[in-house]
């Protein structure tokens, strides 16, 4: 199944993590913390679970099954979910009133995947859910209950069962993460003795090792950091739930390579990574959450008490983050935003209200099973800061400060997938302020999406046809403007080999060569700088034109060559980003190397700025070349810094959507395309009335 290449690359697995040195440095510094303890009792997962619950005992139909309310169907694993997180709240003594309708959903599910009738084809997520339900229920029933769930658990026939099998897919290496849902639930089977065949985990197993990268991630197609955390959650519960076959070992050392890892992608507000499908949806940081309660009482158990208690108090700050969102007066929130639910804004095609809240509901469920409240909260990554951690695997870079230098959280996509985001600077955080107040992703574009706008989310208003993020853009010699932010992957990953190196063998080309250079940090600052190369690859490049003779007419050679593609890329050769990160903000500065025979006629920088989350209205007010925005409690100022005399400010009209909201573009212009532009960005809370007399 393997090549000699691929192999090799499982062997290189096995080395240290390529972000070793700051993990190192961490555990040197976090002896040394000084934060205060969130106070989250693990309850608060038991409160939301049985909160979500309740709320759907109302769309429960006379067999058991959930309906959505948009719709007044059955969906994918809805039942399943309710059952699953009904079980863990009866045995904690939670919904005893209600404890016949959850039992009534338990039969229905169990008869679904008994009969192969899951809605939607989701077999492949039920099966772990329904037998966690089966051992806890079990004792609570008469036999002939309990009997009937034994009856229909083990008639499970997973070839023919699941969806993401060879019967579908007959190259099994292109199964991605549904797999791993199925192999858990069919562990589960067997340890409770549903099954007696381990054929299908050891059949599908071996072909998703290849998926993990050096950092310990999971490759789901086009890297969505939502479907990192849920298939390493899966393969969690593999191990938990008894696998000790070939993959054991290697498995256990990528998943808690991984852990590490995903410390220094949480923000510092406790929020989790964004980027893809299914992003910025609040099971992504219950997922969070839970993988990182079940590597606290890992370590718990190992006598490693440091490294317990910084997963707890990540799983904690992961959970807090989101309370605001599930704890919202007017409804339950899904998704990061205020727009009504039944308007899906910013959800895919397969996401369901009642599906998504209920298996957010039984994560958290699991969340307070896995959690050891014994354990002391310690210091995390995010809460020291002081680092720039490139995660090469994903295109990502996160740089983190700590409270003395504002406790700033900075995240770019180098090269990001078109349709879902936008390359270059896509996330400014602060520490106790709204993740959207800047901004907590990048403005989605049609332009360059990936084909048939594979799994895009759903927006309200029109997507603009050119991504956008902090970034530069920049006018070439014909007067087209082009962004950095539209240059990114635009093939839907299917399966390919890999190199000795990880890397497919026939990669997609990129537009740019991303690197991180000059990373700086002391106790005051953090600074670095990006650089993006120019690989020569044209958007024209497919198209085969002739390069025109001297003797055509003037106007006939200009046309062709609006036509030929430009020098660099769209005439740049070179950008270089500068960032520092201190007390009073971001100051970042851009500078452009034009390409050689490609005069550019203007640079600019873009910034979105929010206008509402879908309820919430901000106040966005422009002074000279300043521009301030009031959120919530928020005041997010963007100015030039030094001489400014050569860059003007436009806020350019229309609504430009993504998943967090609604926004409007600032862009900073300069014609003097041989001087960086530099802006500074900060963010700070309790704007008062006072400040709104220097804008005048």
């Amino acid at each position: 199944m393997f090549s000699a290449d691929e192999m090799a690359y499982l062997e290189s697995l096995k080395g240290l993590n390529p972000i070793q040195h700051h993990i190192d440095k961490f555990q040197q510094a976090s002896k040394h913390d000084n934060f205060e303890v969130t106070g989250i009792s693990r309850d608060i997962y038991l409160d939301f679970a049985e909160a979500r619950v309740r709320q759907f005992f109302p769309f429960q139909n006379e067999n058991g099954g959930i309906l959505d309310p948009s719709d007044g169907k059955e969906h994918e694993f809805a039942t399943a979910s309710f059952a699953k997180a009904g079980a863990i709240l009866l045995t904690n003594e939670r919904c005893k009133d209600v404890q016949d309708l959850i039992l009534l959903a338990m039969d229905w599910a169990c008869t679904c995947l008994g009969e192969n009738r899951v809605p939607d084809d989701h077999a492949d997520f039920t099966t772990y859910m329904l037998v966690r339900a089966y051992q806890l229920l079990t004792p609570m029933v008469e036999t002939n209950r309990s009997d009937a769930w034994k009856m229909n658990l083990s008639k499970v026939e997973p070839e023919s069962f699941y969806c993401q099998t060879v019967r579908n897919f007959p190259d099994i290496r292109s199964i991605r993460n549904w797999a791993t849902y199925a192999m858990h639930g069919e562990m589960m089977r067997y340890r409770e003795g549903l099954t007696d065949s381990m054929a299908f985990i050891d059949k599908y197993l071996k072909p998703q090792m290849t998926r993990f990268t050096r950092e310990g991630l999971y490759r789901d197609p086009n890297l969505p950091a939502a479907y990192d955390l849920a298939a390493r959650q899966q393969l969690s519960g593999l191990l938990d739930a008894g696998y000790n076959g070939e993959w054991k070992e290697f498995l256990d050392s990528q998943l808690r390579k991984g852990a590490q890892t995903m410390l220094y992608m949480q923000s510092t507000t406790g929020g989790t990574s964004s980027g893809g499908r299914s992003n910025q949806i609040i099971w992504n940081d219950l997922t969070y959450a839970y993988l990182c309660e079940r590597e606290a009482a890992r370590y718990a158990k190992e006598g490693d008490l440091a490294w317990a208690g910084t997963f707890k108090r990540a799983a904690r700050k992961a959970l807090q983050s989101i309370l605001r969102w599930i704890e919202d007066p007017v409804e339950f929130r899904l998704l990061k935003n205020r727009f009504a639910s039944e308007l899906r804004n910013g959800w895919e095609f397969y996401a369901y209200y009642s599906t998504y809240s209920l298996y957010a509901a039984q994560i958290a469920a699991s969340c307070f099973e896995s959690a050891d409240e014994s354990i002391r909260e310690q210091a995390t990554p995010a809460d020291l800061g002081g680092y720039v951690v490139p995660i090469e695997s994903f295109h990502r870079i996160y740089a983190t400060t700590g409270p003395q230098q504002g406790s700033y959280h900075v995240v770019m996509d180098t090269a990001a997938q078109m349709g879902h985001d936008a390359t270059g600077w896509v996330r400014l955080h602060k520490a106790n302020l709204p993740e959207e107040s800047a901004l907590s992703m990048g403005i989605p574009g049609l332009s360059g999406n990936v084909h048939l706008n594979y799994f895009v989310a759903k927006q309200v208003i029109p997507r603009p046809h050119t991504p956008a993020a902090i970034g530069l853009t920049w006018r070439d010699g014909h007067g087209v403007w082009h962004r950095l932010a539209g240059f990114g992957r635009r093939k839907h990953e299917a399966f390919a080999s890999l190199d000795k190196n990880g890397v497919p063998t026939k990669p997609e080309e990129m537009h740019w060569q991303a690197n991180l250079a000059n990373v700086q940090a002391d106790s005051a600052d953090l600074s670095f700088q990006i650089q993006y190369a120019a690989t020569g690859l044209q958007l024209l490049n497919e198209m085969n034109l002739r390069t025109p003779d001297d003797n055509l007419h003037p106007a006939y050679k200009r046309a062709i060559a609006d036509m030929l593609p430009r020098p660099g890329v769209e005439g740049i050769a070179a950008i270089t980003e500068s960032y520092r990160i201190a007390v009073e903000g971001v100051t970042t500065e851009w500078f452009v190397e034009a390409a050689e025979d490609m005069p550019l006629t203007a640079i600019g920088v873009t910034v979105p700025v929010l206008v509402s989350n879908g309820t919430d209205e901000s106040a966005i007010r422009v002074g000279g070349n300043k521009l301030v925005v009031s959120y919530a409690n928020s005041r997010y100022v963007i100015q030039p810094v030094g001489d400014s005399d050569n860059v003007e400010l436009e806020l350019l009209p229309g609504l430009m959507p993504n998943r967090n909201g609604n926004y409007r573009l600032a862009q900073w212009t300069s014609k003097d395309v041989r001087r960086a532009i530099k802006l500074h960005f900060s963010i700070e809370k309790d704007p008062t009335l006072s400040e709104r007399s220097d804008m005048h």
